[in-house]
């Protein structure tokens, strides 16, 4: 997965209370929004060019059983076995890396073809 610069991560924001129950704001599309942001997925562009999936992927994730298994792997950064983890269980996964993916090919490419060391500028 690319890492965007600019990209902020509101996941460590995401924490679960006393006892273990989930806040309120984890019945609202919360969750969806911090694995957007995971993503790197401009969730601004999604609504505006496919209102009708962005509405699909919050239906998804509200009626989603798994919320504290998401919360509590959304709090921390994903390592190779909760990446895998997390696709087993969100109902979300599969749409979300292939946005994730298309949102953000253009600025793979870009650091593709930049020269990673200074031996390799010339």
């Amino acid at each position: 997965m690319c890492v965007h610069p600019d990209h902020e991560s509101t996941a460590a924001d995401l924490k679960l209370g006393e006892a273990g129950e989930l806040p309120r704001q984890f019945y609202d599309s919360s969750l969806l929004f911090s694995c957007m942001n995971m993503l790197q997925i401009d969730r601004r562009d999604l609504a505006a060019d496919d209102p009708l999936l962005f509405r699909e992927l919050q239906g998804r994730c509200s009626l989603c059983r798994h919320k504290q298994e998401c919360a509590a792997d959304l709090a921390h950064p994903f390592d190779d076995a909760q990446w895998q983890r997390w696709r087993e269980y969100c109902p979300n996964a599969v749409v979300l890396t292939t946005i994730g993916a298309i949102q953000n090919c253009g600025y793979a490419a870009q650091l593709l073809q930049m020269p990673q060391t200074p031996s390799e500028i010339g």
